[in-house]
């Protein structure tokens, strides 16, 4: 297994494992989680209508929960819920692409080093640029579904083109394992 496919897997796994977990720990009332939201409020808006929720009887849509932009505890039919740290765009993003670096692993491909074609990468990132795009000059507002969608569509691509230029950012690296 390829060096810069492992960092790949790593980093990914690393990020995205804890969007999910949040939700878990704030439920529990672990501090953790106020210290995972503010983490991922970095890279995230965090509007609680274009998050996903964890409600007792399961995930659901936050978008129809009145709530302040950062809560990180909602009220929704009467059942206390907690948001994803991050936004269902970047849900679907984040999680596509450590599901699509789990499939490279399983089609074999983690020593790949040549880049797709970017125009692939473009088309892939159509869907999210029209849905974003579209919603952020006001034509229409989009559903957490289709963020979950199109976020996934783009986040599936991102590794195909990751993964090999990470595998030629560490050439040498397996090679010089193999003399020791």
């Amino acid at each position: 297994m390829e060096f810069g496919y492992t960092v790949y897997m790593l980093v990914m796994a690393l990020f995205t494992l804890p969007i999910f977990i949040t939700p878990f720990l704030a439920a529990a009332d672990n501090s953790a989680a106020d210290g995972l939201y503010w983490l991922y409020s970095l890279t995230c808006h965090q509007q609680v209508s274009r998050s996903i929720c964890l409600f007792p009887g399961g995930i659901s849509d936050c978008s129809d929960v009145q709530a302040h932009y950062r809560a990180y505890e909602v009220e929704k039919g009467g059942l206390t819920g907690y948001p994803f740290p991050v936004c269902a765009r970047d849900v679907g993003i984040y999680f596509a692409a450590l599901l699509s670096g789990v499939l490279i692993l399983f089609l074999k491909k983690t020593d790949v080093n040549i880049v797709p074609n970017p125009l692939w990468f473009i088309i892939a990132l159509i869907p999210i640029g029209l849905d974003g795009g579209t919603q952020l000059i006001g034509l229409r507002e989009s559903t957490n579904f289709l963020r979950l969608l199109t976020g996934g569509i783009a986040g599936f691509a991102f590794s195909f083109y990751c993964i090999p230029l990470l595998n030629r950012a560490f050439p040498n690296i397996k090679k010089k394992k193999d003399l020791l």
